[in-house]
């Protein structure tokens, strides 16, 4: 066994009493060395349920990408395998959809590509949160636009024509997907308008402006319609925008806006500069809760906050997207933000994104949990074990695990989120192979289990462990993947665990296993009840 890192593919299928025995025997010697990580639950000691803030919703790119298969299929991927909610996106009135056209200045309306899109989001099992935005080319007052798929960014030249549009629009939804399914569905006000790229001169007035008027619009259709703002960059705006609709009468349903855990701005709209990541636990966190006091300390205390858009980095093109780093980003954050907001939407689901342009390789540091092959990423792996949770949260001390019962069952996931000592910025840093260094062991301990037999499964994600990057990177960072090569990095991804034993549990009801750990592993430990 190498000194440095356990060999965790030899760990697969059902382990021997022998394997077990020489895992307890090396970490019971790094224990000596360096302390054991005891993580304690008592069955029987109810916290609360389980937070599901994390699955609330899911970014994806533009409209026009979901009436794509390749994206379609991906989409349903990630819902069936996280239990993702809801679907955010942009550019619902772009010319991919088509939704709105003048000839002679008189208007025409075509929702049959925008009803198509929202059809593929409900036949994956999402809902929308639809951000409305961005200005339909014959509507716009300028000829500004963002991004290779051209989203344009200027108000309406006629402020009549928008009010008549977002009323047809949510009209045109209620007559085809039904008044209570839409009454579920969120409306949120345009993205990042703060940012001069996403709104001309990011002139505030302006988008206050577009807000009062389309939420006129929306809510005189249906009262009983969800929609919030500003969805701005950064956390910003907030107090501002929620004394403008107190002022003005408006109605907020809830607060949206955006962060990200690096240092350098807001917006790389071609994934053309470099970033690093903030070497701070709190980066993110941070922001969230600032967020949470502005509210509370507003006029509309107790605001949903709604994340709706949040990952490692705002670069479309950074590799620590890539890293088996993310996934202990993403729990770091989840767990530190889970009473502060009521949505955390990272961005995105998929690496068939166009933002910057198709992506140009397997890995390119795209935002995706899954890259444009269909490759599960180590970001992945995060969201699919907090799927594997139960219902019912169980008191525990340690600040990086989330400990969960669902009847007679456990299941934990556990993780260790090591900044790294990073001199150089994002590009050069994660286009390396970083290995993972051994750790102290955590020792978990069980206790008020029925008597009986159980299933014990351990997943483990982390370097070499649901990596497909590392593996990548090995091969030199080939521009196309052989079928050879996809299939491989399939089987890398397969999350077999490697510990799949049947244990018995005694009269006293109390389990207790050692489990290695490494710098950024994450871990899934599930014990399920067979029989007595």
């Amino acid at each position: 066994m190498n000194e440095r890192h356990f060999p965790m593919k030899s760990l697969a299928g059902k382990i021997t009493v022998a394997t077990m025995a020489a895992i307890v025997s090396l970490t019971s010697a790094q224990a000596s060395a360096q302390g054991t990580r005891t993580i304690s639950a008592n069955m029987k000691s109810i916290a609360g349920p389980m937070s599901t803030v994390w699955r609330d919703c899911v970014g994806s790119g533009h409209a026009g990408l979901l009436l794509r298969k390749e994206n379609q299929d991906q989409m349903r991927l990630v819902h069936d395998e996280t239990g993702f909610e809801y679907i955010r996106f942009h550019g619902i009135f772009t010319e991919y959809t088509d939704a709105y056209r003048e000839i002679d200045g008189r208007p025409y309306y075509n929702f049959d590509r925008v009803n198509q899109v929202y059809r593929e989001v409900l036949k994956a099992g999402f809902k929308p949160m639809i951000e409305v935005s961005f200005m339909p080319k014959d509507l716009a007052s300028q000829d500004r636009t963002i991004f290779y798929w051209r989203g344009n960014v200027s108000p309406p030249k006629d402020w009549k024509k928008w009010s008549d549009f977002i009323t047809a629009f949510v009209q045109n939804l209620e007559a085809n997907f039904g008044r209570k399914e839409v009454e579920s569905w969120r409306f949120e006000m345009w993205n990042e308008p703060n940012l001069d790229g996403f709104w001309v001169n990011a002139d505030q007035q302006a988008y206050f402006r577009l807000y009062g008027e389309t939420v006129k619009a929306i809510r005189g259709v249906n009262p009983a319609l969800k929609v919030g703002g500003p969805a701005t960059a950064g956390v910003a705006w907030i107090p501002e925008f929620i004394a403008y609709a107190e002022a003005n009468k408006l109605p907020v349903d809830f607060i949206a806006t955006h962060t990200y855990g690096v240092a350098g701005g807001f917006l790389d709209e071609k994934g053309q500069g470099d970033n690093k990541l903030v070497p701070d636990r709190n980066a993110v966190i941070g922001d969230i809760r600032r967020a949470r006091s502005q509210i509370d300390a507003s006029s509309k205390p107790g605001l949903p906050l709604y994340i709706t858009e949040w990952s490692t980095s705002y670069n479309p093109r950074d590799p620590i997207h890539d890293a088996y780093l993310s996934a202990p980003f993403i729990l770091n954050k989840l767990k530190g933000t889970e009473k502060d907001a009521q949505s955390m939407s990272y961005w995105v689901y998929s690496d068939l994104f166009e933002e910057a342009g198709p992506p140009p390789t397997p890995f390119h540091g795209g935002f995706g949990l899954v890259n444009r092959e269909g490759i599960r990423k180590s970001a992945f792996f995060a969201y699919k074990y907090l799927h594997a949770l139960g219902s019912q949260e169980l008191r525990n001390s340690d600040q990086e695990s989330w400990l969960t019962r669902d009847g007679d069952n456990f299941a934990g996931v556990i993780w260790n989120y090591t900044i790294p000592d990073q001199k150089e910025s994002n590009r050069p840093y994660f286009t390396k192979v970083h290995p993972a260094t051994n750790l102290a062991p955590v020792d978990l301990k069980l206790s008020s289990l029925k008597p009986g037999s159980y299933r014990l499964r351990v997943y483990r994600t982390g370097y070499k462990a649901n990596d497909p990057y590392t593996q990548y990177m090995e091969w030199g960072r080939p521009d196309k993947l052989t079928s050879d090569q996809i299939s491989t990095l399939q089987g890398l991804t397969s999350d077999a665990p490697e510990i799949d034993q049947t244990v018995k549990v005694g009269a006293d009801g109390g389990m207790r296993r050692s489990i290695p750990l490494r710098s950024n592993d994450v871990l899934l430990v599930k014990l399920e009840r067979a029989g007595n």
